[in-house]
């Protein structure tokens, strides 16, 4: 199945992640069918991850054309943002406006490094209780967002590593189609002109929290990000 291109520059592309799929081959994982060899093979050509997106998360990817358009992709990042949209357990409120500042270690363990991501509340829900957040990590730190919401105890909902057995289980039962972490949005200052791309959640996401009763406020609250 073909890759959705977002964006494209002479020596860099944006495409929308599905979930389920590895961005590269890992020592970790047998996949063979992995993002960079479906893009590999879809464009003709070799691309360049630059940066990643777990298996289940969803959402803007980019990848160098070239190693010279790597290398310019990886300082931009440096200096970008990108914005995530995720589903998590309880009414998260107390979040909004906050920093997360908690040092993570990598995949494998080692050395904790410094990790902040910025939470915008934009809708909670008593009854199932939720919130639909926007997540900034300043890091790109191994499951940053996910162990950061999980150590202020608002898991991101389907989140088999870092969440409840139990919620999560319930919350498949009203409907959750799997982990709602998507990149929604990619903005970097790129040396040959901005970069600025974003794309709404997956369909099976849109249908499941259009049914949620914070939806609406949501959608007020970031109506770019979420298409009515």
């Amino acid at each position: 199945m073909s890759l959705t291109v977002l964006a494209r520059g002479d020596d860099w592309i944006v495409i929308d992640k599905p979930a389920g799929l590895l961005v590269h081959k890992s020592a970790l994982a047998r996949d063979r069918d992995v993002v960079l060899t479906r893009l590999r093979d879809q464009l003709g050509q070799h691309v360049f991850p630059v940066h990643r997106l777990d298996r289940p998360t969803t959402g803007c990817l980019a990848f160098g054309l070239d190693s010279e358009g790597a290398r310019k992709l990886q300082e931009a990042l440096q200096a970008g943002q990108k914005t995530y949209l995720t589903l998590v357990r309880g009414q998260a409120e107390a979040l909004d406006g906050q920093v997360i500042d908690r040092p993570l270690n990598g995949e494998g363990g080692g050395e904790r490094k410094e990790a902040r991501t910025s939470i915008e509340v934009l809708a909670t829900c008593p009854d199932p209780r939720c919130s639909l957040l926007l997540a900034r990590p300043e890091h790109g730190r191994y499951h940053q967002i996910r162990r950061h919401l999980a150590f202020r105890s608002f898991p991101v909902l389907g989140d088999s590593s870092h969440g409840d057995t139990r919620v999560n289980r319930a919350w498949r039962d009203l409907g959750l189609p799997r982990l709602i972490l998507h990149c929604a949005r990619l903005e970097l200052p790129h040396v040959d002109g901005p970069i600025a791309v974003q794309v709404p959640p997956p369909p099976d996401v849109l249908a499941f929290l259009v049914t949620l009763p914070l939806w609406e406020a949501a959608r007020t609250a970031a109506p770019d990000l979420l298409p009515g």
